[in-house]
């Protein structure tokens, strides 16, 4: 019997839009200074090819890509990548339509967050005033390891009191949210978008239950999986 959906933060509750964007440009400017002609189209053509092999750091998959055997050279880009990033890092922004969908899965289900944002992410829902339709508040700041590691759904679903077989996972990358899900034994629920949208499951086990092309239609994927309708 499903009792508890887990969302997944980026591409699901927050809109990741413009920080893929300014991630693009930070790393095109990066390697452009180390890789003579670097552009923003190459850079994308590479995201595409870290994605299609589930690479989980795929900025790093582009810079160690670009510039190996130079792990020194490697080490310099990605601190100077990390450190614009931290000074550049857009708010956190709601994704549009999710309030319609969480109010109508929180009325039949309990619901928890796995996602790798912390208390900011619960800062921004209490703002928009959906924290209340959250069972489970608890953030990647309450744990020490994260997604992939299929031990990160299991010690969320511990936490609310509930087995992986009584969960819904609802994430927007296959390699990352759908596959250790369904490897412990969850419902999932793929909501395709942004840098991952064209991410291909590559046997028939790694397959979600349901697919959407965006977040309209969640509360009602959702509830069929779970019986209630």
């Amino acid at each position: 019997m499903i009792t508890t959906v887990l969302l997944d933060a980026g591409g699901v509750i927050l809109d990741e839009s413009e920080h893929e964007q300014v991630r693009i440009d930070i790393a095109t400017r990066v390697l452009g200074g180390a890789v003579p002609g670097y552009t923003e189209s190459m850079l994308r053509g590479d995201l595409d090819e870290a994605i299609k092999v589930f690479c989980p750091r795929i900025l790093a998959y582009v810079l160690w890509k670009r510039v190996k055997p130079d792990r020194d050279l490697f080490g310099r880009l990605y601190s100077e990548f990390r450190a614009e990033w931290a000074r550049r890092r857009p708010p956190l922004k709601l994704m549009a339509g999710f309030k319609p969908e969480i109010e109508k899965t929180a009325h039949h289900l309990k619901v928890g967050i796995a996602g790798q944002y912390g208390s900011d992410l619960l800062d921004l829902l209490d703002g928009e005033g959906i924290l209340r339709h959250f069972t489970y508040t608890f953030t990647q700041d309450d744990f020490d390891i994260t997604k992939p590691d299929p031990r990160y759904l299991e010690r969320i679903a511990e936490a609310c009191g509930v087995q992986p077989v009584e969960c819904i996972m609802v994430g927007d990358r296959v390699d990352n949210d759908i596959i250790p899900a369904k490897q412990v034994g969850m419902k999932t629920v793929l909501v395709r978008g942004g840098l991952h949208r064209n991410q291909i499951p590559r046997i028939p086990g790694e397959v979600p239950d349901e697919v959407l092309t965006g977040i309209t239609g969640l509360a009602h994927a959702i509830a069929r999986l779970a019986g209630l309708e």
